[in-house]
């Protein structure tokens, strides 16, 4: 394994890692030089406590807070397996650069492995679709075009049936959406698939949800907060079209 990982200076306004609370920001960051070649590593609190951060007093609680906390803004995938815990990094190829004649195979088990083989809570997302970055160097700056969202791939999403609550974002606009939801709707599940899903279906960029569910937020006449955030879709998408 590497003694170290590149770490590219858009971290710093990553929208992903920003959301993060600080010791989970931290602990994300320090993550990054113990992965291997494949950006895998080992999950279970105890080893990240002993190799991540041994000089920090976090409980084994704490440590797994802040692992789901990091998993649920979309950058890391985060399962167990055979009673083992295992962390790998969403896109970590694409930030990382190793020559492949000094690359070191993972003996650790694949995330996507897992997907193609059983149901799990958490979605492999698709060449196509935009992912969380592995090292978090998506700029809340940047807008995404419509060009962007393959609208067959964010289709699947509109199937779903369950929980919001229990729903694990994939990629930037479904963290996005499902904190949309969370700020305006949390009482009513069906609207995350009918109006925030639905939005970002039709290529709303992730920036304007937070837009609109702050302005939404900062008007106390309003009373159906899903219908006046479809009506600034449909405004903004008119506009872009």
């Amino acid at each position: 394994m590497a003694k170290a990982r590149m770490l590219h200076k858009k971290i710093s306004v990553s929208v992903q890692v920003n959301r993060l609370t600080l010791p989970a920001r931290l602990m994300f960051t320090w993550m990054i030089p113990h992965a291997d070649d494949e950006g895998k590593m080992k999950g279970d609190p105890e080893f990240i406590k002993a190799t991540v951060v041994p000089m920090v007093k976090w409980s084994f609680k704490k440590i797994r807070e802040y692992l789901d906390e990091i998993k649920n803004k979309g950058l890391i995938y985060y399962w167990q397996e055979n009673n083992e815990w295992f962390i790998e990094f969403i896109k970590w190829d694409e930030h990382q650069t190793i020559r492949k004649d000094r690359l070191i195979p993972s003996n650790l088990p694949s995330y996507s492995k897992k997907n193609d083989n059983q149901a799990v809570d958490i979605c492999q997302p698709t060449d196509n679709q935009e992912t969380a970055q592995a090292n978090g160097i998506e700029s809340n700056s940047k807008e995404f075009n419509k060009s962007e969202f393959n609208k067959n791939d964010i289709a699947d999403k509109h199937s779903y049936k369950g929980n919001p609550r229990t729903f694990e974002p994939s990629s930037e606009g479904e963290v996005a959406a499902l904190e949309a939801w969370g700020k305006l709707e949390p009482t009513n599940p069906l609207a995350f698939k009918i109006t925030y899903l639905n939005a970002l279906g039709k290529g709303l960029p992730p920036n304007m949800f937070y837009q609109f569910v702050s302005e939404i937020r900062q008007d106390s006449t309003i009373r159906n907060p899903g219908a006046v955030f479809n009506e600034k879709v449909a405004s903004y998408l008119k506009t872009k079209s």
